[in-house]
């Protein structure tokens, strides 16, 4: 059914009842049916909350940012994915285009860059639940967007100001509203394809919906199936390369390089035994690690309405979607680990270190098998002047892993076989939420009737990890990713919580509006959280409007950050990651487990209309943020090198074997193991011996010991995230010809780490956070986005035109191990006592374009492509890339990752739609 202007749709900056926000910004997005007009014709928007609505107001006084996509913009995009569509729109939300091991297969999008955790999604204003799919490195278990078709979509409503005052946690930075289509009196199917000219990334994607009903009740279905092919920009793999040239590489091993510098003695041994690398079919670039997920995706949605009388709806959503991923791995050479005692004599020596299951080595692959539903009940009206809303949503996410292409070392050593494939366990994360919101207008004598809203919230939160088979993780485990051991990583973990929030808004003068809110939310294993917030806006002329927001705010870690554990392993290295909520991170002096964030948000603005059509916003913004949840490492073992323990003491080394690891950040190795993280690798069954890694015993892959580090998420940082948001829109005519939609987005954003706790007094001066690691949360996304979109729809044809810009972003290194000459070429810099060499993503800029016929019938067809000249992130350093050319180091691609752009070139696409 479709809902009258009176009645509950919903919609997002309804969701925002109390907050008075409305829709503004980029007011052409907001469809027909959510508008309406003033006996002048003025064009006005209702504002609506969960359950109830409020005085309407225009579209450009709203007293927060917020930025809307209407269906239009989603069908014209080129972009795979839901996601990567708002990010093309909204330049303060940024895609990834590729993750580390499990987090590939469930890519995230950050707000002003904070983490993914920070931005809350909601579907027709319920909370929609998050991934099972915990991000090791990051943390980051956000709503996994590929789960909601855009076919089901009648708008996006981003809000770009805190709302945790309202939605409780996780809406710090943000809030993502997916208002879902009601129509009931058509369908249609549309088809993209697309690929990247370089090579790869083909995708093939298909997606549909109809309604059926009428005013009194209606049923909207969709669907979207999709599958996408990998894409790779691998080059050279150094060590195979040194064996497909051996001479040369002995001579340069043996005599130095042509620049005089040392090769590593490890190529010696490849040279000896895995010479076979060289006719690997992939060969010269057999590491593809990194490379974005194949993915095959099925997913189906619904929305529905039923009239029970005047004032009273009852109404339902829900979706089911499956996702299969798989990415690959390290490579692997085919004397990793392996070797078989063939005679018995409990060693392994000469022909029996060649033997492996993989003739020239292999490249492990991580797939997943995915399932998400959700489903959400309700009912809405109005009873006594009250409007009010009760509704029940329960989410849940499903994942199964897998290692495939791979072998368990520790069985083929033992016994001459291993199988090939894996299956490591599964993840589970569900999530039951009961609301009920209420509102009404009282008359106390203001310019308009002072608006009450209040509600309850209950919410059940569950997370679990279930072991794989014995196979996967006995010894060393399944290669790149042990199974999940039900002796350590394994276990079903809940919680729950209520929470309550009362707001009022006032317009004392028919130029000024205060809203104000407050929230107390209670959680069953940390405690409670009050917080507040505090909105304001005042029109000092017709044509210009101030606004202003503070608040506080908080966000309560995700079950999988307190309770995520696992092995980590590549081909040199390993790392063991705590729960923070379990008793191994209690040994080591983290106490209790994790705490909730807590942040303090201030915003100002304008709101500047001089002129019919055009309407420009400029947001300042300062986001404060205590305990702020990241994953901190403690580094126990680096591979020998001439800056480590072995290279000072004996002028030689071996570096794929363990040396003690820099504990103390200071960008030099330590004379020697720490000892209390190294009692502490013993204790957990990682190791056999505190002061060498590399000694019998213990359950890590020998193989993997050069590097070892244990990881876990803690609450050690205090951030501060400043920026600016620059929107303007204008709709204007062109000689007659066509009409023109300009748009105008910016976001320029700072992120600083005010400080860092010290690791435990127990690790005997370990930290957590390098100096390294904390300059790249600060420097290693974009420090601005400029977004210029040209829509101009001439007779059947619609033409857009979106050129971005990507300001600078840098991650740093440090110059152990360089040589000076190397060192003299590269940008440096100081931090601590340590020197790191800067490697810069430059500005870069993105042109996209699209064009679209509209056909006779509801055909249309339409093709364009994105990045359109075809530009690429900058390289690794071109000193340290040929100083490692050199010595046959270079093992992956030399473009620099973190660019929400990718590495990956031209795309285009052509698609074509019917709607009936």
């Amino acid at each position: 059914m479709k809902k009258s202007p009176k009645q509950s749709r919903l919609c997002f900056a309804a969701c925002l009842l109390s907050a008075g926000f409305v829709p503004s910004v980029l007011a052409q997005a907001v469809s027909d049916a959510d508008a309406v007009m003033t006996e002048s014709g003025e064009v006005l928007e209702e504002i609506i909350t969960t359950g109830t609505r409020r005085t309407r107001m225009a579209v450009s006084s709203s007293p927060a940012p917020i930025q809307l996509i209407n269906s239009d913009m989603l069908k014209e995009s080129g972009a795979p994915d839901l996601m990567n569509t708002i990010a093309m729109q909204v330049p303060s939300f940024n895609a990834s285009q590729r993750g580390t091991d499990a987090a590939n297969q469930t890519l995230t999008a950050s707000m002003r860059s904070l983490s993914p955790n920070h931005a809350l999604v909601l579907v027709n204003g319920k909370r929609r639940h998050i991934t099972s799919n915990i991000g090791a490195s990051s943390g980051s278990a956000a709503t996994d967007l590929s789960f909601i078709p855009t076919s089901a979509i009648a708008r996006v409503e981003v809000l770009t100001d805190g709302a945790a005052a309202l939605y409780g946690s996780d809406a710090i930075a943000g809030v993502v509203n997916i208002v879902l289509d009601e129509d009931y009196s058509s369908g249609g199917i549309r088809t993209n394809v697309s690929e990247y000219s370089d090579g790869g990334g083909f995708t093939t994607n298909v997606q549909g919906k109809i309604g059926f009903g009428s005013d009194e009740a209606y049923v909207n279905l969709s669907m979207e199936t999709e599958d996408r092919e990998t894409v790779s920009r691998s080059v050279v793999y150094g060590p195979a390369v040194c064996v497909a040239n051996a001479a040369e590489c002995l001579n340069r091993l043996n005599n130095g390089s042509p620049s005089g510098y040392t090769v590593s003695s490890a190529n010696r041994t490849y040279i000896q035994r895995d010479s076979a690398m060289q006719f690997h079919p992939d060969y010269p670039a057999i590491n593809k690690v990194g490379d974005p997920p194949e993915i095959k995706r099925n997913v189906f949605f619904f929305n529905a309405g039923y009239s029970l009388g005047e004032t009273t709806e009852l109404y339902s959503f829900g979706s089911i979607g499956q996702k299969e991923a798989a990415s690959l791995q390290t490579y692997r050479r085919p004397s990793q680990d392996g070797g078989v005692d063939l005679n018995g004599d409990g060693r392994r020596t000469g022909d029996e270190l060649s033997v492996n299951k993989y003739m020239y080595g292999f490249n492990p692959m991580q797939e997943s098998d995915e399932s998400d539903y959700s489903m959400t009940v309700g009912i809405d009206g109005e009873s006594k002047g009250w409007n009010w809303d009760v509704a029940s949503t329960y989410g849940a996410n499903e994942m199964d892993y897998y290692t495939t292409n791979s072998m368990n070392f520790s069985i083929w050593n033992e016994t001459g076989a291993s199988p090939s494939e894996f299956y490591d366990g599964s993840f589970s994360a569900n999530q039951w939420t009961t609301t009920f919101d209420a509102s009404r207008d009282f008359d106390i004598g203001f310019n308009e009737p002072m608006t009450l809203a209040s509600g309850l919230e209950y919410r059940l939160s569950e997370y679990g990890i279930d072991p794989g088979d014995p196979s996967s993780y006995y010894g060393s485990g399944a290669a790149s990713f042990p199974g999940y051991n039900p002796a350590v990583n394994t276990g079903s973990y809940d919680r729950n919580s209520y929470s309550a929030y009362v707001n009022v808004i006032m317009t004392p003068t028919d130029s000024w509006l205060v809203d104000m809110a407050v929230r107390y939310e209670n959680y069953s294993d940390f405690g409670n959280e009050t917080i507040g917030k505090i909105t304001t806006r005042y029109d000092l002329l017709d044509s210009l409007a101030f606004r202003g927001t503070a608040s506080t705010g908080f966000r309560a870690p995700t079950l999988g950050e307190g309770f995520y554990s696992a092995v980590n392993v590549g081909p040199n290295s390993a790392s063991p990651q705590l729960q923070p909520n379990g008793p191994a991170a209690a040994t080591l002096g983290f106490g209790a487990g994790l705490q909730p964030e807590t942040s303090e948000n201030f915003s100002v603005g304008l709101v500047f209309t001089p002129i019919s059509n055009l309407t420009t916003t400029i947001d300042a913004y300062r986001i404060t943020i205590k305990d702020r949840i990241q994953r901190g490492s403690l580094n126990f073992s680096s591979p020998q090198s001439l800056t480590t323990a072995t290279g000072r003491t004996t002028g030689s080394f071996n570096n794929i074997l363990p040396d003690p690891a820099d504990t103390n950040g200071d960008g030099v190795p330590d004379a020697s193991f720490n000892e209390a993280l190294g009692r502490a690798l013993v204790d957990f069954g990682y190791i056999g011996q505190w002061d060498n890694p590399g000694a019998p015993g213990g359950s890590l892959d020998p193989s993997a010991r050069a590097t070892i580090s244990v990881s876990l998420f803690n609450n050690a940082l205090d951030t501060r995230s400043s920026g600016v948001d620059w929107v303007t829109t204008y709709s204007s005519g062109f000689f007659g010809l066509a009409t023109m939609d300009w748009t105008v987005a910016a976001n320029y954003n700072k992120t600083e780490v005010l400080s860092a706790k010290t690791a435990p007094a127990e690790l005997g001066g370990a930290v957590l956070y390098s100096p390294s690691t904390l300059s790249n949360i600060e420097t290693d996304s974009p420090l601005w986005r400029l977004n210029l979109g040209a829509r101009a729809s001439f007779g059947n044809f619609n033409l857009g035109i979106r050129q971005m810009f990507y300001g600078p972003q840098y991650g740093v290194t440090s110059i152990a191990g360089l040589p000076a000459s190397v060192v003299n070429q590269l940008d440096t810099v100081k931090l601590g006592t340590g020197t790191f060499y800067k490697s810069e993503i430059d500005t870069m800029t993105m042109t996209n374009i699209e064009l679209n016929y509209e056909a006779a019938n509801g055909l249309s067809l339409g093709i364009g492509a994105d990045n359109v000249f075809n530009q690429y992130p900058d390289k690794v350093p071109g000193a340290v890339w040929n100083y490692n050319e050199e010595i046959y180091a270079n093992t992956n691609r030399e473009y620099l990752i973190g660019s929400p752009v990718g590495y990956f070139g031209m795309r285009w696409f052509a698609k074509a739609s019917y709607t009936f």
